[in-house]
């Protein structure tokens, strides 16, 4: 019961951050499904991810978003709006694949199968967070380096 009204949370927060105009209801909204993630974990028995969601998501990146928010010209911002029509139509399909592949992977895939409890939590977490998820993870690196830079790029005055 408790897992199921925290994946519907987790469900409405992130549909919430993904469709608000506002900048600022969007963090709040981020910050919410973040929590409803911690929450997940916890009902788990992962602790250590929650506090970890916690500690990074929740405090570090949420206040990086801000920063960012209050830094960036919304001017700029709102003269680009409603140009990423190409994009989008070619988005679709490819998160449609994405989709259709990683509901293949869980279905189908070995990792889908229950582990059992481990006593040293924290160092199963980093063996497998750098041996079998070490690409995921560079990958998550490199998208907040690019969102980064990004915010850098819109937040920089005109010569």
């Amino acid at each position: 019961m408790i897992f199921g009204v925290l994946a519907f949370w987790l469900l409405v927060s992130v549909l919430g951050a993904v469709l608000v105009k506002n900048p600022v209801h969007s963090i709040l909204f981020f910050l919410s499904s973040v929590l409803a993630m911690a929450g997940l974990f916890l009902s788990l028995g992962a602790e250590l991810l929650a506090g970890l969601q916690i500690i990074i998501y929740a405090v570090a990146i949420v206040v990086f978003y801000v920063l960012v928010i209050t830094t960036i010209p919304w001017e700029k911002v709102k003269r680009f709006e409603g140009v990423y029509k190409k994009e989008l139509l070619f988005g679709i399909p490819v998160v449609f694949v994405v989709f259709l592949l990683m509901g293949y992977m869980v279905l189908r895939g070995s990792f889908a199968q229950p582990v059992g409890v481990v006593e040293d939590n924290v160092r199963e977490v980093g063996r497998t967070l750098f041996t079998s998820y070490l690409f995921p993870f560079e990958v998550a690196s490199v998208i907040l380096l690019v969102a980064m830079i990004g915010a850098i790029l819109l937040g920089r005055k005109e010569e």
